[in-house]
């Protein structure tokens, strides 16, 4: 009787085991800050303009019904400037970003996806992000990269080879290695 409970206690101490600790690097602020206005930013008239505020008409109720296009007010100069200098900070951003930078899917030689993968390319050093299975298969984990192979930890790693705007290579799990394909999704 003593052996029943010492193995049932010793079945519930295992489900409560901790997962392993990651491998994977903690989260580290970019080096190209979103955009972020200056102080003064706002203060200065646009060429032309007046030192009066703009004049805008008073707006008028309009049922849903009678809504028929637009009826906003235009933007403002100030709203125009942070417009462009959020734009203008995502295009920064992503010019710096690596050639994995992005969303992924791994197909197989017959096009079945066998994966989704999400990785953050900073340009320099390694890739990392998550990856998914597809197809039916349960699976998720971590993924790193360092442009010659894809570590996709837990189920198996595809050795990398450029191919135009996508890449190829072979994925080996479980002993076998089977052609692969990465391509952005549509």
């Amino acid at each position: 009787m003593s052996g029943i409970i010492l193995a049932a206690l010793a079945g519930l101490l295992a489900q409560q085991a901790a997962p392993p600790p990651s491998t994977q690097q903690l989260y580290e602020a970019p080096v190209i800050r979103p955009f972020e206005p200056d102080d003064d930013f706002g203060s200065e008239l646009a060429e032309g303009d007046e030192a009066a505020a703009a004049h805008r008409p008073p707006l008028t109720p309009v049922t849903v019904d009678a809504y028929n296009g637009s009826y906003e007010v235009s933007p403002s100069d100030l709203e125009i400037a942070y417009q462009q200098g959020v734009a203008s900070a995502e295009i920064r951003t992503d010019q710096t970003a690596g050639p994995l930078d992005g969303l992924w899917r791994v197909r197989d030689a017959a096009g079945r996806a066998l994966y989704e993968i999400v990785l953050m390319d900073p340009g320099v050093g390694p890739a990392e992000g998550g990856w998914r299975a597809l197809g039916g298969a349960d699976g998720i984990g971590a993924a790193t990269a360092d442009g010659s192979s894809l570590r996709l930890e837990g189920d198996g790693v595809i050795a990398l080879e450029r191919s135009g705007t996508s890449w190829r290579g072979q994925l080996t799990r479980d002993g076998r290695t089977v052609a692969v394909t990465l391509t952005r999704p549509d």
